[in-house]
Protein backbone atom coordinates (compact mmCIF):
# COMPACT_ATOMS: atom_id res chain seq x y z
CA UNK A 1 0.00 0.00 0.00
CA UNK A 2 1.39 3.58 -0.89
CA UNK A 3 2.32 5.81 2.05
CA UNK A 4 0.89 9.68 1.33
CA UNK A 5 3.21 12.16 1.50
CA UNK A 6 3.69 15.06 3.07
CA UNK A 7 4.98 19.24 1.92
CA UNK A 8 7.46 18.29 4.79
CA UNK A 9 8.62 14.78 2.74
CA UNK A 10 9.30 17.38 -0.15
CA UNK A 11 10.82 19.97 1.93
CA UNK A 12 13.48 17.25 3.07
CA UNK A 13 13.83 14.98 0.29
CA UNK A 14 15.79 11.80 0.19
CA UNK A 15 19.60 11.67 -0.66
CA UNK A 16 19.47 7.74 -0.81
CA UNK A 17 21.48 6.67 -3.35
CA UNK A 18 18.64 6.34 -6.41
CA UNK A 19 18.61 2.86 -7.95
CA UNK A 20 17.58 1.69 -11.36
CA UNK A 21 14.68 -1.10 -11.87
CA UNK A 22 16.14 -4.50 -12.14
CA UNK A 23 15.46 -5.84 -15.26
CA UNK A 24 16.04 -9.48 -15.67
CA UNK A 25 15.30 -11.69 -18.71
CA UNK A 26 12.94 -13.77 -15.98
CA UNK A 27 10.39 -15.95 -17.41
CA UNK A 28 7.51 -14.01 -18.67
CA UNK A 29 6.55 -12.75 -22.68
CA UNK A 30 8.87 -12.82 -25.45
CA UNK A 31 10.15 -9.31 -27.04
CA UNK A 32 7.22 -9.70 -29.30
CA UNK A 33 4.51 -8.94 -26.66
CA UNK A 34 5.94 -5.44 -26.38
CA UNK A 35 6.20 -4.70 -30.34
CA UNK A 36 2.93 -3.38 -31.54
CA UNK A 37 1.62 -3.55 -34.89
CA UNK A 38 1.40 -0.23 -36.75
CA UNK A 39 -2.80 -0.47 -35.91
CA UNK A 40 -2.16 -1.06 -32.28
CA UNK A 41 0.44 1.53 -31.80
CA UNK A 42 -2.33 3.67 -32.95
CA UNK A 43 -4.63 2.40 -30.74
CA UNK A 44 -2.50 2.48 -27.81
CA UNK A 45 -2.14 6.19 -28.16
CA UNK A 46 -5.94 6.80 -26.55
CA UNK A 47 -4.95 4.27 -23.80
CA UNK A 48 -3.66 4.72 -20.32
CA UNK A 49 -0.29 3.02 -18.67
CA UNK A 50 -2.53 0.86 -16.75
CA UNK A 51 -4.73 -0.30 -20.05
CA UNK A 52 -1.46 -0.83 -21.52
CA UNK A 53 -0.12 -2.96 -19.18
CA UNK A 54 -3.10 -4.73 -18.80
CA UNK A 55 -2.69 -6.09 -22.56
CA UNK A 56 0.77 -7.24 -21.57
CA UNK A 57 1.41 -11.05 -20.26
CA UNK A 58 0.71 -11.61 -16.30
CA UNK A 59 4.44 -11.66 -15.48
CA UNK A 60 5.49 -8.83 -17.54
CA UNK A 61 2.78 -6.66 -15.40
CA UNK A 62 3.96 -8.06 -11.98
CA UNK A 63 7.65 -6.75 -13.25
CA UNK A 64 5.67 -3.48 -14.42
CA UNK A 65 4.16 -3.20 -10.83
CA UNK A 66 6.92 -4.49 -8.98
CA UNK A 67 9.36 -1.70 -10.73
CA UNK A 68 6.63 1.31 -10.40
CA UNK A 69 5.98 0.77 -6.65
CA UNK A 70 9.68 0.92 -6.02
CA UNK A 71 9.70 4.08 -7.51
CA UNK A 72 9.87 7.39 -4.91
CA UNK A 73 9.59 10.63 -6.72
CA UNK A 74 10.79 12.57 -3.66
CA UNK A 75 13.94 10.94 -4.13
CA UNK A 76 16.58 13.31 -5.18
CA UNK A 77 18.08 12.81 -9.01
CA UNK A 78 15.14 10.69 -9.95
CA UNK A 79 13.73 12.73 -13.02
CA UNK A 80 17.19 12.09 -14.55
CA UNK A 81 18.73 8.96 -13.46
CA UNK A 82 15.63 6.44 -13.89
CA UNK A 83 16.62 4.26 -16.31
CA UNK A 84 19.68 5.25 -16.87
CA UNK A 85 20.58 1.20 -16.48
CA UNK A 86 19.00 -0.02 -19.75
CA UNK A 87 20.07 3.22 -21.25
CA UNK A 88 23.51 2.47 -20.54
CA UNK A 89 23.28 -1.11 -21.66
CA UNK A 90 21.78 0.29 -25.29
CA UNK A 91 24.57 2.57 -25.17
CA UNK A 92 27.32 -0.45 -24.76
CA UNK A 93 25.42 -3.15 -27.10
CA UNK A 94 25.24 -0.11 -30.07
CA UNK A 95 29.72 -0.05 -29.12
CA UNK A 96 29.92 -3.30 -29.85
CA UNK A 97 27.62 -3.36 -33.22
CA UNK A 98 30.29 -0.78 -34.38
CA UNK A 99 33.12 -2.37 -33.16
CA UNK A 100 32.63 -5.81 -34.84
CA UNK A 101 31.48 -4.28 -38.22
CA UNK A 102 34.76 -2.13 -38.26
CA UNK A 103 36.83 -5.02 -37.35
CA UNK A 104 35.49 -7.70 -40.32
CA UNK A 105 36.82 -7.45 -43.42
CA UNK A 106 33.37 -7.98 -45.33
CA UNK A 107 34.83 -8.06 -48.72
CA UNK A 108 37.48 -10.85 -48.35
CA UNK A 109 35.62 -13.50 -48.91
CA UNK A 110 34.03 -11.69 -52.04
CA UNK A 111 37.40 -10.88 -53.37
CA UNK A 112 39.07 -14.94 -53.27
CA UNK A 113 36.06 -15.81 -55.26
CA UNK A 114 36.78 -12.96 -57.94
CA UNK A 115 40.24 -14.47 -58.04
CA UNK A 116 39.65 -17.83 -58.46
CA UNK A 117 37.03 -17.58 -61.43
CA UNK A 118 40.05 -14.82 -62.83
CA UNK A 119 42.70 -17.61 -62.28
CA UNK A 120 39.99 -20.41 -64.31
CA UNK A 121 38.92 -17.92 -66.89
CA UNK A 122 42.66 -17.00 -67.88
CA UNK A 123 43.75 -20.37 -67.95
CA UNK A 124 42.42 -21.20 -71.62
CA UNK A 125 42.08 -24.73 -70.61
CA UNK A 126 40.62 -25.28 -74.33
CA UNK A 127 43.99 -24.33 -75.78
CA UNK A 128 43.67 -28.12 -77.74
CA UNK A 129 41.16 -26.52 -80.18
CA UNK A 130 44.29 -24.63 -82.13
CA UNK A 131 46.26 -28.23 -83.31
CA UNK A 132 46.79 -27.66 -87.05
CA UNK A 133 48.15 -31.19 -87.80
CA UNK A 134 48.47 -35.03 -86.27
CA UNK A 135 51.91 -33.75 -85.38
CA UNK A 136 50.99 -31.45 -83.07
CA UNK A 137 48.52 -33.18 -81.15
CA UNK A 138 50.66 -34.80 -78.01
CA UNK A 139 52.59 -32.05 -77.62
CA UNK A 140 49.20 -29.67 -77.09
CA UNK A 141 47.58 -32.22 -74.55
CA UNK A 142 51.09 -32.14 -72.52
CA UNK A 143 50.69 -28.40 -72.65
CA UNK A 144 47.39 -28.64 -71.70
CA UNK A 145 47.73 -30.98 -68.56
CA UNK A 146 50.66 -28.36 -67.33
CA UNK A 147 48.09 -25.74 -67.27
CA UNK A 148 45.72 -27.81 -65.71
CA UNK A 149 48.16 -28.79 -62.26
CA UNK A 150 49.22 -24.84 -62.07
CA UNK A 151 45.64 -23.40 -62.26
CA UNK A 152 44.28 -26.73 -60.11
CA UNK A 153 47.09 -25.97 -57.37
CA UNK A 154 46.72 -22.25 -57.13
CA UNK A 155 42.80 -23.06 -57.07
CA UNK A 156 43.93 -25.45 -53.98
CA UNK A 157 45.44 -22.33 -52.20
CA UNK A 158 41.99 -20.49 -52.85
CA UNK A 159 39.81 -22.79 -51.88
CA UNK A 160 41.83 -23.03 -48.34
CA UNK A 161 41.79 -19.24 -48.04
CA UNK A 162 38.09 -19.25 -48.73
CA UNK A 163 37.47 -21.90 -46.32
CA UNK A 164 39.05 -20.30 -43.38
CA UNK A 165 36.56 -16.87 -44.23
CA UNK A 166 33.84 -18.92 -44.49
CA UNK A 167 34.37 -19.68 -40.79
CA UNK A 168 34.66 -16.74 -40.27
CA UNK A 169 31.22 -15.14 -41.89
CA UNK A 170 30.03 -18.63 -40.06
CA UNK A 171 31.30 -17.54 -36.50
CA UNK A 172 30.10 -13.42 -37.09
CA UNK A 173 26.36 -15.03 -38.50
CA UNK A 174 26.09 -16.72 -35.21
CA UNK A 175 27.74 -13.53 -33.60
CA UNK A 176 24.80 -11.78 -34.93
CA UNK A 177 22.04 -14.02 -33.66
CA UNK A 178 23.53 -13.42 -30.09
CA UNK A 179 23.52 -9.54 -31.06
CA UNK A 180 19.91 -9.81 -32.30
CA UNK A 181 18.96 -11.85 -29.12
CA UNK A 182 20.21 -9.32 -26.56
CA UNK A 183 18.72 -6.33 -28.98
CA UNK A 184 15.42 -7.87 -28.72
CA UNK A 185 15.95 -8.18 -24.43
CA UNK A 186 16.79 -4.53 -24.48
CA UNK A 187 14.13 -3.40 -26.65
CA UNK A 188 12.02 -5.37 -24.02
CA UNK A 189 13.47 -3.59 -20.86
CA UNK A 190 13.13 -0.11 -22.00
CA UNK A 191 9.46 -0.52 -22.73
CA UNK A 192 8.94 -2.23 -19.56
CA UNK A 193 10.92 0.55 -17.89
CA UNK A 194 9.05 3.32 -19.40
CA UNK A 195 5.80 1.45 -18.60
CA UNK A 196 6.69 1.54 -15.14
CA UNK A 197 7.68 5.07 -15.18
CA UNK A 198 3.99 6.02 -16.86
CA UNK A 199 2.27 4.11 -14.06
CA UNK A 200 4.14 5.15 -11.13
CA UNK A 201 4.01 8.73 -12.41
CA UNK A 202 -0.06 8.12 -12.93
CA UNK A 203 -0.62 7.01 -9.95
CA UNK A 204 1.03 9.69 -7.97
CA UNK A 205 -0.74 12.46 -10.15
CA UNK A 206 -4.49 10.91 -9.17
CA UNK A 207 -3.65 9.76 -5.62
CA UNK A 208 -0.94 11.77 -4.34
CA UNK A 209 -0.68 15.03 -5.79
CA UNK A 210 -4.39 16.12 -5.21
CA UNK A 211 -3.43 15.82 -1.16
CA UNK A 212 -0.37 17.81 -1.54
CA UNK A 213 -1.46 20.81 -3.64
CA UNK A 214 -4.87 20.45 -0.72
CA UNK A 215 -1.84 21.27 1.79
CA UNK A 216 -0.31 23.68 0.05
CA UNK A 217 -3.56 25.82 -0.11
CA UNK A 218 -4.73 25.24 3.41
CA UNK A 219 -1.60 26.17 4.91
CA UNK A 220 -1.34 29.54 3.24
CA UNK A 221 2.55 29.90 2.84
CA UNK A 222 3.76 31.27 -0.37
CA UNK A 223 7.23 28.91 0.31
CA UNK A 224 5.01 25.91 0.97
CA UNK A 225 3.35 26.32 -3.04
CA UNK A 226 6.83 27.27 -4.36
CA UNK A 227 7.60 24.28 -2.62
CA UNK A 228 4.80 22.31 -4.21
CA UNK A 229 5.55 24.14 -7.65
CA UNK A 230 9.29 22.81 -7.92
CA UNK A 231 7.92 19.20 -7.17
CA UNK A 232 5.71 19.26 -10.08
CA UNK A 233 8.43 20.60 -12.31
CA UNK A 234 10.42 17.64 -11.28
CA UNK A 235 7.55 15.33 -11.98
CA UNK A 236 7.18 16.99 -15.37
CA UNK A 237 11.21 16.20 -15.87
CA UNK A 238 10.53 12.71 -14.77
CA UNK A 239 7.98 12.64 -17.64
CA UNK A 240 10.46 14.48 -20.42
CA UNK A 241 12.70 11.56 -18.70
CA UNK A 242 10.16 8.61 -19.82
CA UNK A 243 9.95 10.09 -23.10
CA UNK A 244 13.73 10.40 -23.86
CA UNK A 245 13.46 6.27 -22.79
CA UNK A 246 10.62 5.61 -25.36
CA UNK A 247 12.68 7.48 -27.98
CA UNK A 248 15.86 5.16 -27.23
CA UNK A 249 13.13 2.09 -27.32
CA UNK A 250 12.23 3.02 -31.15
CA UNK A 251 16.22 3.24 -31.83
CA UNK A 252 16.95 -0.16 -30.59
CA UNK A 253 14.19 -1.50 -32.18
CA UNK A 254 15.67 -0.21 -35.59
CA UNK A 255 18.78 -1.63 -35.07
CA UNK A 256 17.03 -5.14 -35.51
CA UNK A 257 17.06 -5.08 -39.08
CA UNK A 258 20.27 -3.11 -38.95
CA UNK A 259 21.84 -6.48 -37.93
CA UNK A 260 19.79 -9.07 -39.96
CA UNK A 261 20.80 -6.86 -43.15
CA UNK A 262 24.84 -7.25 -42.17
CA UNK A 263 23.89 -10.91 -41.18
CA UNK A 264 22.10 -11.92 -43.96
CA UNK A 265 24.62 -10.47 -46.27
CA UNK A 266 27.23 -12.99 -44.27
CA UNK A 267 25.40 -15.73 -44.91
CA UNK A 268 24.52 -15.13 -48.69
CA UNK A 269 28.54 -15.27 -49.54
CA UNK A 270 28.87 -18.30 -46.74
CA UNK A 271 26.26 -20.31 -49.10
CA UNK A 272 28.07 -18.87 -52.17
CA UNK A 273 31.58 -20.12 -51.16
CA UNK A 274 29.91 -23.27 -50.24
CA UNK A 275 28.23 -23.47 -53.86
CA UNK A 276 31.60 -22.97 -55.19
CA UNK A 277 33.90 -25.37 -53.52
CA UNK A 278 30.91 -28.06 -53.18
CA UNK A 279 29.79 -27.90 -56.70
CA UNK A 280 31.63 -25.77 -58.89
CA UNK A 281 35.06 -26.55 -58.14
CA UNK A 282 34.47 -30.50 -58.53
CA UNK A 283 31.93 -29.84 -61.72
CA UNK A 284 35.41 -28.10 -63.68
CA UNK A 285 37.65 -30.67 -62.14
CA UNK A 286 35.74 -33.35 -63.61
CA UNK A 287 35.38 -31.57 -66.67
CA UNK A 288 39.18 -31.14 -66.73
CA UNK A 289 39.53 -34.60 -66.40
CA UNK A 290 36.94 -35.20 -69.52
CA UNK A 291 38.64 -32.57 -71.70
CA UNK A 292 42.34 -34.56 -70.69
CA UNK A 293 40.45 -38.12 -71.77
CA UNK A 294 39.10 -36.54 -75.12
CA UNK A 295 42.25 -35.01 -76.09
CA UNK A 296 43.73 -38.71 -75.14
CA UNK A 297 41.28 -40.40 -77.38
CA UNK A 298 41.50 -37.32 -80.28
CA UNK A 299 45.35 -38.86 -80.02
CA UNK A 300 44.46 -41.90 -80.93
CA UNK A 301 42.14 -41.36 -83.98
CA UNK A 302 44.46 -38.74 -85.69
CA UNK A 303 47.14 -41.39 -85.56
CA UNK A 304 44.68 -44.00 -87.60
CA UNK A 305 42.80 -40.79 -89.59
CA UNK A 306 43.44 -38.71 -91.41
CA UNK A 307 44.57 -34.88 -90.93
CA UNK A 308 41.10 -33.00 -91.53
CA UNK A 309 39.19 -35.81 -90.44
CA UNK A 310 40.61 -35.24 -87.01
CA UNK A 311 40.78 -31.85 -86.65
CA UNK A 312 37.25 -31.36 -87.66
CA UNK A 313 36.01 -33.33 -85.04
CA UNK A 314 38.49 -31.56 -82.90
CA UNK A 315 37.02 -28.22 -83.82
CA UNK A 316 33.33 -29.74 -83.23
CA UNK A 317 33.65 -31.21 -79.90
CA UNK A 318 35.94 -28.06 -78.79
CA UNK A 319 33.06 -25.75 -79.84
CA UNK A 320 30.36 -27.57 -77.76
CA UNK A 321 32.52 -27.68 -74.79
CA UNK A 322 32.93 -24.05 -75.57
CA UNK A 323 28.93 -23.44 -75.84
CA UNK A 324 28.49 -25.46 -72.36
CA UNK A 325 30.86 -23.77 -70.66
CA UNK A 326 30.11 -19.97 -71.85
CA UNK A 327 26.69 -20.93 -71.01
CA UNK A 328 26.99 -22.16 -67.35
CA UNK A 329 29.64 -19.30 -66.60
CA UNK A 330 26.99 -16.77 -68.01
CA UNK A 331 24.04 -18.38 -65.80
CA UNK A 332 26.39 -18.17 -62.95
CA UNK A 333 26.73 -14.86 -63.05
CA UNK A 334 23.57 -13.66 -64.49
CA UNK A 335 22.46 -15.43 -60.99
CA UNK A 336 21.68 -12.42 -58.21
CA UNK A 337 23.64 -12.28 -54.87
CA UNK A 338 20.68 -10.72 -52.88
CA UNK A 339 16.96 -11.88 -54.10
CA UNK A 340 14.42 -9.05 -55.11
CA UNK A 341 12.12 -10.82 -52.34
CA UNK A 342 14.73 -10.38 -49.56
CA UNK A 343 15.50 -6.69 -51.07
CA UNK A 344 11.22 -5.91 -50.68
CA UNK A 345 11.42 -7.24 -47.54
CA UNK A 346 13.83 -5.23 -45.85
CA UNK A 347 13.16 -2.44 -46.99
CA UNK A 348 9.21 -2.88 -46.10
CA UNK A 349 10.13 -3.41 -42.48
CA UNK A 350 12.70 0.01 -42.64
CA UNK A 351 9.32 2.14 -43.66
CA UNK A 352 7.42 0.59 -41.43
CA UNK A 353 10.00 1.48 -38.63
CA UNK A 354 10.58 4.58 -40.11
CA UNK A 355 6.61 5.56 -39.99
CA UNK A 356 6.27 4.23 -36.42
CA UNK A 357 9.03 6.47 -35.17
CA UNK A 358 7.35 9.28 -36.89
CA UNK A 359 4.31 8.52 -34.86
CA UNK A 360 5.47 8.66 -31.76
CA UNK A 361 7.95 11.88 -32.30
CA UNK A 362 4.56 13.41 -33.12
CA UNK A 363 2.73 11.64 -30.32
CA UNK A 364 5.66 13.24 -27.68
CA UNK A 365 5.25 16.45 -30.02
CA UNK A 366 1.58 16.58 -28.94
CA UNK A 367 1.97 15.62 -25.27
CA UNK A 368 4.50 17.97 -24.41
CA UNK A 369 2.38 20.88 -25.70
CA UNK A 370 -0.75 20.05 -23.97
CA UNK A 371 1.52 20.04 -20.73
CA UNK A 372 2.72 23.23 -21.34
CA UNK A 373 -0.98 24.67 -21.57
CA UNK A 374 -1.67 22.75 -18.55
CA UNK A 375 1.50 24.14 -16.54
CA UNK A 376 0.34 27.39 -17.59
CA UNK A 377 -3.19 27.04 -16.30
CA UNK A 378 -1.42 25.77 -13.14
CA UNK A 379 0.51 28.82 -12.65
CA UNK A 380 -2.03 30.77 -13.53
CA UNK A 381 -4.39 29.50 -10.61
CA UNK A 382 -1.40 29.24 -8.27
CA UNK A 383 -0.96 33.03 -8.58
CA UNK A 384 -4.19 33.66 -8.13
CA UNK A 385 -4.49 31.86 -5.34
CA UNK A 386 -1.22 33.01 -3.50
CA UNK A 387 -2.73 36.52 -4.64
CA UNK A 388 -6.03 35.71 -3.18
CA UNK A 389 -4.53 34.61 0.05
CA UNK A 390 -2.52 37.53 0.60
CA UNK A 391 -5.50 39.67 0.36
CA UNK A 392 -6.83 37.43 3.11
CA UNK A 393 -3.76 38.24 5.31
Amino acid sequence: MTTQITLADLAKGSTAAVTNPALGTGAGATNGALVPTAAEAEAAAALTPDQQIAKLPEADQQQIAQIAGGIDFTREGIESSYGKDAQRATSTFADEILSETRSKDTGEAGELLNTMLVTIDEAELGGFRKIPIIGQVAVSIDKLRRRYQKVDSQIDEIIVKLEAAQSRLVADISMYDTMYTQNAQQYRELKITVLAGKKALADFRATQLPALEAEAQKSGDPMQAQLLKDFKSKLDRFEKRLDDLDRISVVTLQTAPQIKIIQNADQTIVDKIDTTISTTIPVWKSQMVIALGLSNQRKALDLQNKADDVTNKLLQKNAAALHKGAVDAEKANQRSVVEIETLEKINSELIATLKETVQIQKEGKANREAAQVKMRQIESDLKNALIENAQQM
